[in-house]
């Protein structure tokens, strides 16, 4: 296979196999049409393509979050945007909210930063900064593949909703509790016009990491707004950015970047390191902290969520609370604190090393 895309293989060690190319200026493109056939992904775009020019009068500005992802978002994520965006004029916002120095904007790009792995506080950045009448709300993980995204999304809004999801997720338990499935809009992309999200009251930015999705999803639904999901042709590499963040192993940026690894392996190293989370002290903060803000969303849409449910919520909130309470005495937002101390801790050694 990697012959046929002008690849010769090297097996120098039986456990390593090295790919070379005789014509260095059509490397990275054979390279990257390998591992698209070899993972069954779409063929990645011809040189030159999927240039954003940037639009005079947006109709959708599209606002990406990039943690320590910044090579897939070049690479990947805005010729796959500028591609399948075509049919409108688009503009696109990159957030930084991460530590890897940006290069010179793109064509066509806007680039903003914010706060440290605030993901709220940055989508609100790029929020403020949109010109269009409506925001596509993306990860930094992400590969578009639908020339007719847009289309779907203002169909669906045409059609009485509020907001579209390109992903939709669903929490059935919480605290040992099973309660009513909670909806969670992802942002891959979350699709809606600039009127609704600002009525909305925006991304909360007492969040730090995880549920800020949760709760933007309740509040619009207590304001009677509908938000329905639609079917994108898209790639998530759901874990591809938090893997890049807590766990700098060399030239894993790069190799994401050419779509080297598969979804699976991807989503597996995130589970682990899930599992293991931040630790200090035998106590797992980023567990207590997203457990934290968890209760915080529970706390802040209690009025809500009491209308249905027969009573699940309100049970699930309590045993939340005590755990928390039993876990860390000081309180859900000295959780918080300690999981920001940390993040930034492991931020500067990723940094040093």
């Amino acid at each position: 296979m990697a012959r046929a895309h002008g690849l010769d293989v090297a097996l120098d060690d039986p456990a390593v196999w090295k790919l070379r190319a005789d014509d260095e200026a059509r490397y990275p493109r054979a390279l990257k049409a390998f591992f698209a056939q070899l993972n069954d992904f779409h063929a990645p775009l011809p040189p030159g393509a999927g240039e954003l020019r940037g639009a005079e009068r947006p109709l959708v500005s599209c606002i990406v979050v990039v943690n320590e992802n910044l090579p897939f978002v070049l690479e990947q994520f805005l010729p796959s945007l500028a591609t399948h965006s075509a049919r409108h004029p688009v503009e696109a916002i990159l957030v930084c909210n991460g530590s890897r120095e940006w290069r010179e904007a793109p064509a066509g790009v806007q680039l903003a930063r914010s706060e440290w792995g605030a993901v709220s506080a940055a989508y609100n950045a790029g929020a403020a900064r949109a010109r269009g009448e409506y925001l596509a709300f993306f990860h930094d993980d992400c590969l578009l593949h639908d020339p007719l995204w847009i289309d779907k999304c203002l169909q669906r809004l045409a059609h009485g909703a509020h907001a579209v999801a390109g992903e939709y997720r669903q929490i059935g338990e919480i605290g040992g509790v099973a309660v009513p499935p909670l909806p969670v809009a992802k942002c891959v992309p979350l699709f809606v016009r600039k009127a609704d999200f600002e009525d909305a009251g925006r991304f909360d930015e007492r969040h730090y990491i995880g549920y800020e999705d949760l709760d933007f999803t309740l509040s619009l639904a207590a304001r009677g707004k509908k938000l329905v999901a639609t079917d994108l042709a898209l790639v998530h590499f759901h874990g591809m950015s938090s893997t890049l963040k807590y766990n700098p192993v060399p030239g894993l940026a790069d190799l994401y970047a050419f779509a080297a690894l598969p979804g699976f392996a991807i989503a597996r190293r995130f589970n682990e390191f899930w599992r293991t989370g931040l630790v200090a002290d035998g106590v797992n903060y980023m567990r207590l902290a997203m457990d934290a803000q968890l209760l915080y969303v529970l706390q802040k849409h209690r009025a809500f969520l009491g209308r249905g449910g027969g009573g699940a919520y309100a049970q699930a909130e309590a045993a939340l609370a005590a755990s928390l309470a039993r876990a860390c005495p000081q309180g859900p937002q000295a959780a918080l604190e300690r999981l920001r101390a940390l993040d930034r801790q492991a931020a500067q050694a990723a940094a040093a090393a």
